[in-house]
């Protein structure tokens, strides 16, 4: 099944963006990087785009919904979960992450018209406990992690932009079902031949393309505003900053967002979400391997519920749900 193996190849890619966007928030700081790597994502995107001939004409109302997708899911939510990489690290803010399949189902019950049973209430709870058993650990001096409450926060809402940023793709892709919300508001119809989905199908590569530059000036736009970042000369003379900003780029707003739309487009979007979730699992033994840091017993039992969690929502039609 080609979407849900997109989505488990953007799981993986997706861990070593944190190790890498970590390292280099901690080094250039959070503004720094979230422009840089959007501008150079656009570049790389661009290129592939005008190589494959991927561009094509669509709908103004996909158009709109993949612009907005890329703000909030880009640009704000990307920012958030940057804050959060700051705050608590790779390995606990990836964690926090495991929410994003819960968001995306809330939202998909209203929007793209599908149910939320009692199968899909008793995932979103064992993925909260999860997440909340982790997030509980403490250090080896008995006190709790600093700047956990800040850092939760902005894991929240780097979830929450997420999950947004996946509806919006899903009906600006082209895929989303013929008479859901959505898809009336932006104005789609079913078109032959999509068999049930509203709009033309685009690219899932032209689609991330558009959501980038979508970001990119939103981002720009804020920095002109606020007048930061203004430490660019950091890039020149921080060469592991940079380094990883660059490594970060590629294999998350370049090649991990790429096929995460595919596998939006091409898998239901819980499923193709709770796949992403699993994120996590990758990133501990790369932190381990990277920094050295010690895994709790408590860290993997609680990764193991969460992900749990998120594999009962996923399915819960099949629970009856």
């Amino acid at each position: 099944m080609p979407g849900e193996a997109a989505a488990l190849a953007t799981a993986v890619s997706w861990a070593f963006t944190a190790i890498f966007f970590a390292a280099a928030a901690r080094r250039l700081g959070t503004p720094l990087v979230n422009l840089v790597r959007l501008a150079l994502a656009s570049l790389l995107l661009g290129t592939v785009v005008l190589a494959t001939g991927a561009a094509g004409p669509m709908p103004p109302g996909q158009a709109a919904c993949l612009v907005l997708s890329g703000v909030i899911g880009l640009a704000l939510g990307d920012a958030a979960y940057f804050r959060a990489l700051e705050y608590l690290g790779a390995r606990r803010a990836s964690l926090l992450m495991v929410l994003a399949p819960v968001f995306t189902a809330l939202l998909m019950v209203p929007l793209l018209g599908e149910a939320l049973g009692l199968p899909g209430i008793v995932g979103m709870a064992v993925t909260i406990g999860g997440v909340s058993w982790v997030q509980g650990e403490r250090q080896g001096t008995g006190e709790p992690h600093p700047h956990a409450g800040r850092g939760a926060l902005f894991g929240v809402l780097g979830s929450v932009g997420q999950a947004v940023g996946y509806v919006l793709a899903k009906v600006g892709l082209g895929a989303a079902p013929a008479g859901s919300l959505l898809a009336g508001w932006a104005g789609l119809v079913a078109v032959p031949p999509t068999e049930g989905t509203a709009g033309e199908p685009v690219a899932a590569l032209y689609g991330t393309f558009v959501r980038m530059v979508a970001a990119t000036a939103f981002v720009a736009a804020g920095a002109v505003v606020l007048r930061r970042p203004r430490n660019f000369a950091a890039l020149l003379h921080d060469r592991r900053g940079t380094l990883a900003m660059v490594g970060g780029t590629f294999m998350g707003p370049f090649l991990g967002v790429w096929m995460s739309l595919y596998a939006v487009s091409h898998a239901n979007t819980a499923v193709a979400s709770t796949i992403l979730a699993t994120s996590p699992v990758f990133v501990i033994p790369l932190v381990r391997i990277a920094h050295g840091e010690r895994v709790s017993w408590r860290v993997w039992i609680g990764t193991v519920v969460a992900l749990g969690g998120v594999a009962i929502l996923a399915f819960r039609r099949s629970l009856g749900g």
